[in-house]
């Protein structure tokens, strides 16, 4: 018994990391975490669902816009950018809601427009891609400015 206080203070030691462990758990899950501890949910939280359907939705798709913005969302539909939403480009309808006049924001610059275009080894062939915009408007007789954007050549709900 030469280690046996050396074993009780282990033992001491384990006991009281559980006792706290059980406490901080007690206090961080909450009740309704498993429905009251049957875990019949697994790891769900029953009360989520309700508080997901109170929260004001940001992001409404593409369908919000055309009641106001009907010309341009028909211009989208029929072009090659139909596949991306209108939130893409402009943000989220949230910051637009209640028929507010603010300004939605129009991300029209070279970067935005590059996060789809960028030649990337993986796109399929038939997709437009660009190594630089520099070189795109030059191969098209242009000539690259310093802050020039896609639109001014290109109509970015039906590009061509």
């Amino acid at each position: 018994m030469k280690h046996a206080a050396h074993i009780l203070r282990l033992v001491v030691v384990l006991i009281l990391v559980g006792v706290i462990f059980f406490a901080v758990r007690s206090i961080m899950v909450p009740e309704d975490f498993g429905t009251q501890g049957s875990y019949s949910y697994g790891y769900f939280r029953a009360a989520s669902e309700q508080e997901q359907k109170e929260l004001v939705p940001v992001f409404r798709g593409s369908e919000k816009c055309k009641g106001c913005h009907d010309a341009q969302y028909n211009t989208w539909a029929q072009g090659k950018h139909y596949s991306v939403a209108c939130e893409t480009c402009h943000g989220s309808w949230h910051a637009h809601n209640n028929n507010t006049k603010d300004a939605m924001i129009k991300d029209n610059s070279p970067d935005a427009c590059m996060l789809c275009h960028a030649s990337v080894a993986g796109r399929p062939a038939t997709f437009p891609q660009i190594d630089s915009i520099d070189d795109h408007i030059a191969r098209k007789g242009g000539d690259p400015k310093e802050g020039q954007r896609c639109s001014a050549c290109h109509n970015p709900h039906n590009p061509l």
